[in-house]
């Protein structure tokens, strides 16, 4: 009886043992550390900012995120530049935007972070416009409309030709991703998270071992209609490629910086575009397609050498 019992508590215990190795073990955990800054709401959407000078960083999360990716390595680039963590319409704090209740497409995502800016008094203020996965779509087309926009930085930016190619490889983005990228099935999965947000948010952190928990409970953060608003307008749009061309005709300098054994982008395509657009520069760094939270040093650090390169021009504080 005795020895039946101790099998049922290991058997118990194992899945939780097997969890706990895997996130004590993984880089993204071990690395991430809550960012500084004050969260609040601006315009439209949630953001956290913190930082002095005169130099704006904006730092838009991707597809089921938040702007806590962005965690305490990136506070770094405070030390320069006003530091503005952005959750894109229809996720994280940003989740019940007013603009969602109508039509969305892309410019009405740019719409909403331009109106951050301009709520927060620093739209003429020079720009570094930087994004992960969707939110590296959004950079460029944000900066293609934002006049002081100095330069971009794209993690992991799926850059997709037509709308079959997205389709095709949207199942490497990740669990949630591909299970909820479109269909019924994954309307109604969608559904039962709006429903059971405390228990989806445990669903995520289970299934996610290798993320920080907070950022994993945060990719449950959104509503269907975000999600698919986000995720049609942002990554199955071809929009990116006249945002690109309008940068490219003002000068713009882009970074577009891929993993090394990131199964998202489209094998060549950065360097293509490099070949193509004089200002754009790839560059790939070791690892997958979290590189902010898998190499958020690394990744700082590009930020900071694109931030040296076009600073702002006196110091204030924000």
């Amino acid at each position: 009886m005795r020895a039946s019992r101790f099998a049922l508590a290991a058997a118990a215990f194992t899945p939780a043992l097997a969890w706990a190795g895997v996130h004590a073990g993984s880089p993204e955990a071990r690395r991430w550390r809550p960012g500084a800054g004050e969260r609040m709401q601006a315009g439209e959407l949630g953001v956290r900012i913190h930082g002095t000078g005169d130099a704006v960083v904006v730092l838009l999360s991707g597809l089921a995120s938040s702007e806590r990716m962005w965690g305490e390595a990136y506070d770094v680039l405070g030390r320069r530049a006003c530091v503005i963590a952005i959750d894109p319409m229809g996720f994280g704090a940003s989740m019940t935007s007013p603009a969602l209740d109508h039509p969305v497409d892309a410019d009405a995502h740019v719409d909403a972070v331009l109106g951050v800016l301009h709520e927060l008094g620093l739209h003429e203020q020079p720009a570094i416009i930087v994004g992960h996965s969707m939110g590296a779509s959004l950079a460029l087309r944000v900066a293609a409309r934002h006049p002081a926009a100095r330069a971009v930085v794209a993690f992991d930016a799926p850059l997709y030709a037509t709308v079959e190619e997205a389709d095709e490889r949207v199942r490497h983005m990740g669990s949630f991703e591909a299970l909820l990228a479109q269909g019924p099935l994954a309307m109604r999965v969608c559904q039962w998270m709006c429903d059971n947000r405390a228990a989806a948010q445990a669903v995520a952190v289970a299934i996610s071992p290798r993320l920080p928990i907070t950022v994993a409970r945060d990719a449950v953060q959104h509503t269907w209609h975000g999600y698919t608003s986000g995720f049609d307008s942002l990554i199955r749009d071809t929009g990116w490629q006249t945002a690109l061309h309008t940068l490219a005709s003002r000068g713009v300098p882009v970074w577009l910086i891929d993993g090394e054994t990131d199964p998202v982008p489209v094998p060549g395509r950065a360097d293509a575009l490099a070949r193509e657009h004089e200002k754009l520069t790839a560059i790939q760094f070791p690892g997958g397609h979290r590189l902010p939270l898998s190499d958020p040093a690394g990744c700082a650090s590009m930020i900071n050498h694109v931030l040296s390169v076009y600073p702002g021009r006196s110091p204030r504080t924000v």
